[in-house]
């Protein structure tokens, strides 16, 4: 994801106790164990992943008093922003999903504790109606839904509702015919202000049965469908302005949020057409965003491939796409590692060269982790 805000122009972790959820340990263990049970196959994770993992927490993660959060770099010791942070913790609970354990659950505890703490507005410990971005609210909502499905914390899962809400209260319209606007400005409505809301609106219709984040995921979903998706290739454009003009740019981490929506969708509906519009944007990633089959890019100030290594992987683990998906993940698994900087075991955004020696920022930091987190060792 480009940085703010320019569209296209686990050895630390181990033995932090939670500050919330404490009183639904028993309940996430047992989702845990359902949960482990369920998946096919369960043991994700290359070889690499526990060293990818403690490479980013020893380069980034701070912990003060009982608070944990990540910094912006390794020369900047502030907190990183809003919505990076948000992306920061979806990537520990990529690794707790790939393997749960005690400690990832406990830290993933701690980070949103310490998220509601730092990013607290004038409203209370619960109120981010200060941030005016509609896709920050988004990204940091999918943080504590997961969160919640993670520990069984009720408090995680009332703050997702609170963003989705939020985010559509605010800023859906008929507009263009439907969609929600980036910010409150409402100058132009944007795939990554719509994607993560589809996938918000299915996790929490997960978690308490409302039909209705159900029907507005779906609502929204149909309108990226319309509005920004490119039904021959499975690219997706960018952005769409009020004047309805749209945007010539389509990213990999817009792809892999519509995915990841397309695929939370049909999880939940079971229309044939989801998936395939979940395969053609996989399959045009591959093929249209890869360097010599490799996803890379030299952004610094966000991420690239994160948003699709999650959304691939949910997509080829759930519907077992391992046979015609595999080499490609491993390819790019392999490549990442590959590409580290060996001084830190850290690696950015471009999985083709070599990470530089000079100030890592976290959010380029997390795609690599994630890809390990999501692609078994061996193939299933």
């Amino acid at each position: 994801m480009i940085g703010r805000r320019t569209l296209l122009t686990a050895a630390t972790a181990v033995g932090i106790t939670a500050v919330g959820g404490t009183a639904a340990r028993s309940s996430a263990e047992a989702m845990e164990r359902t949960s482990a049970d369920a998946s096919t196959p369960r043991a994700l994770g290359t070889v690499n992943t526990d060293a990818a993992f403690a490479a980013l927490n020893n380069a980034f993660l701070i912990s003060n008093g009982g608070q944990r959060y990540y910094k912006t770099s390794l020369n900047n010791a502030e907190k990183d922003y809003f919505w990076r942070q948000a992306l920061d913790i979806q990537a520990v609970q990529d690794v707790h999903d790939s393997a749960p354990r005690t400690e990832t659950r406990d830290l993933v505890s701690r980070l949103l504790d310490t998220f509601l703490q730092q990013n607290r507005g004038s409203g209370g410990l619960y109120d981010w109606n200060w941030n005016e971005y509609n896709d920050d609210l988004l990204w940091a909502g999918l943080a504590f839904v997961r969160g919640h499905r993670i520990t069984g914390n009720q408090t995680y899962l009332t703050q997702a509702r609170y963003a989705f809400d939020r985010v559509y209260d605010r800023g859906w319209d008929n507009a263009l015919g439907g969609g929600i606007w980036w910010d409150i400005r409402r100058a132009d409505k944007n795939a990554l202000s719509n994607s993560p809301a589809v996938i918000l609106g299915c996790l929490i219709y997960e978690a308490n049965g409302d039909r209705g984040y159900l029907d507005k995921a779906r609502a929204v979903f149909d309108w990226v469908w319309a509005r920004l998706l490119d039904r021959s290739t499975g690219g997706v454009y960018e952005t769409m302005s009020a004047d309805g003009s749209r945007s010539s740019g389509q990213t990999v981490y817009s792809a892999g949020a519509f995915v990841s929506a397309a695929q939370a969708l049909y999880r939940n509906q079971g229309h044939g057409s989801l998936f395939d519009d979940a395969g053609r944007t996989v399959d045009w990633v591959i093929r249209d965003r890869t360097a010599n089959g490799i996803m890379t890019n030299g952004q610094r100030e966000g991420t690239w491939q994160s948003e699709f290594a999650r959304g691939m992987g949910e997509f080829v683990r759930e519907n077992n796409l391992w046979g015609q998906y595999y080499d490609f993940m491993k390819r790019n698994a392999d490549a990442a590692w590959n590409a580290r900087r060996t001084d830190l075991n850290l690696t950015w955004n471009r999985w083709d060269a070599q990470t530089p020696r000079d100030d890592t920022r976290a959010i380029e930091a997390i795609g690599a982790v994630i890809m390990q987190a999501v692609t078994p060792a061996g193939r299933p």
